[in-house]
């Protein structure tokens, strides 16, 4: 019987991971008036941390040219670490100092519980859904009249795009005999 033997055969580096942070978590930019609305999607993890500060940064400094305003849209985000909320945390409490409130929006309300008890993130403004958000910000906002409420209107900030806007419950005309006409409904948090 031979005996075994074994040989070193040398391994190249790893070969690097096609991934990339921007692979793995996607911006969109919106607007409600003055107010700045940053909509995610993805996952947010300790990969993806930079991409996210520096993301959130731009968006706070474009809400200082407004009324100092930032809602961080996570409601479509698939996963977001605690590391992640911590740092937003930290941005939110550096940008108050100058005049801008940041505040997340989430539909997990275990991770609203999280950030409430820890004391890192426990000033963290987190509200369920954009339209809190926006009132919560800015109440003024949210009246039309005495005792009467309305959504507030979200619209797209990218250039070049002409969509219309319609408020929350807003009735819209079906534009041909074969579309009936259809109330706009509010967002409503995601279940799990």
């Amino acid at each position: 019987m031979k005996p075994t033997s074994f040989s070193a055969v040398p391994r190249g580096p790893a070969a690097p991971s096609s991934r990339t942070p921007d692979d793995q978590l996607t911006f969109r930019t919106l607007r409600r008036g003055e107010i700045v609305v940053l909509a995610v999607r993805g996952e947010a993890d300790a990969f993806t941390l930079r991409l996210w500060r520096q993301r959130v940064r731009e968006a706070a400094d474009s809400a200082t040219t407004g009324c100092g305003a930032l809602i961080i849209d996570a409601t479509r985000l698939d996963f977001l670490s605690l590391c992640t909320l911590g740092a937003l945390a930290a941005d939110a409490a550096d940008y108050r100092r100058v005049g801008v409130e940041i505040c997340l929006v989430t539909g997990n309300p275990s991770l609203a519980r999280l950030a409430r008890i820890d004391p890192h993130t426990a000033g963290l403004p987190i509200r369920s859904t954009v339209v809190a958000a926006v009132t919560a910000l800015r109440p003024e906002t949210a009246t039309v009249g005495p005792g009467r409420s309305r959504a507030p209107l979200i619209t797209r900030g990218e250039p070049g795009i002409d969509r219309p806007a319609y408020l929350a419950g807003q009735i819209v005309p079906g534009h041909t005999a074969g579309i009936p006409d259809a109330v706009i409904g509010a967002a409503t948090p995601r279940r799990r």
